[in-house]
C-alpha cells in the first residue's frame, strides 16, 4: 500500500502538472524549482549525517532514496509548477491560492503518514511542524519567483531557526 500511495500521488501530480502547469514557459519557473529542489536536497544531506526530522519510509516498494526522489521530482516539483504558473493577480485570490496549496501539501503528507505510513516523523517533528513549514514555504516560493535575492535573504533566518530549534547547530 505504501508504494501504491506514492505512485498514485506521483501520477496525480504529473498529470495535473501537464494539464494545469505552464510547461511552455518552464524557463520562467526553473530558478524557483531549483531553489526548492536545492533546499530539499540540502535537508537530505544534512539529515543524512545528523538525524532526520522526517523521512520517507524505505520499507515499501522503493528504497528510501528512491522514495525521496519520487517525492521531490515526480510529486513536489510538478505541483509547485502548478502553484507558480497559476498564481492569481487579485490579492484576495492570492491568499486563497496560497492557503489551498498549504492545505494540499499538508493533507497529502498527513494522509501519507497517518494511513499509509510512507512518512516517518522523528526528533520532535510532526504534521504541525510541516504545516508551519508550508505556511512559510509557499509565500517564499512566490517571493523567489519575483525576487530571488529577497527570497534568499529571507531564507537565511528560516534555515538558522530550524537548524537551531531542532539541534542541528
Amino acid at each position: 500500500m505504501r508504494a501504491i500511495y506514492q505512485i498514485v500521488v506521483a501520477i496525480w501530480s504529473l498529470t495535473a502538472s501537464f494539464l494545469k502547469g505552464d510547461w511552455k514557459n518552464l524557463d520562467k519557473y526553473y530558478p524557483t524549482l531549483l531553489y526548492f529542489s536545492i533546499g530539499n536536497l540540502s535537508y537530505e544531506y544534512i539529515a543524512h549525517f545528523n538525524f532526520h526530522l522526517w523521512k520517507m519510509d524505505g520499507k515499501g516498494l522503493f528504497p528510501e532514496i528512491i522514495a525521496d526522489f519520487i517525492l521531490l521530482f515526480l510529486i513536489a516539483v510538478p505541483a509547485i509548477l502548478i502553484y507558480l504558473s497559476n498564481y492569481p493577480d487579485a490579492p484576495k485570490r492570492r491568499i486563497l491560492h496560497i492557503m489551498k496549496w498549504i492545505l494540499i501539501f499538508t493533507t497529502v503528507e498527513w494522509i501519507g503518514g497517518k494511513f499509509f505510513g510512507v512518512i516517518k516523523y522523528e526528533n520532535g517533528w510532526n504534521i504541525w511542524w510541516s504545516f508551519i513549514f508550508n505556511l512559510v514555504m509557499f509565500p517564499m516560493l512566490r517571493l523567489h519567483y519575483i525576487s530571488y535575492k529577497k527570497a534568499l535573504l529571507c531564507s537565511i533566518p528560516c534555515v538558522v531557526f530550524y537548524l537551531y530549534w531542532f539541534d542541528f547547530i
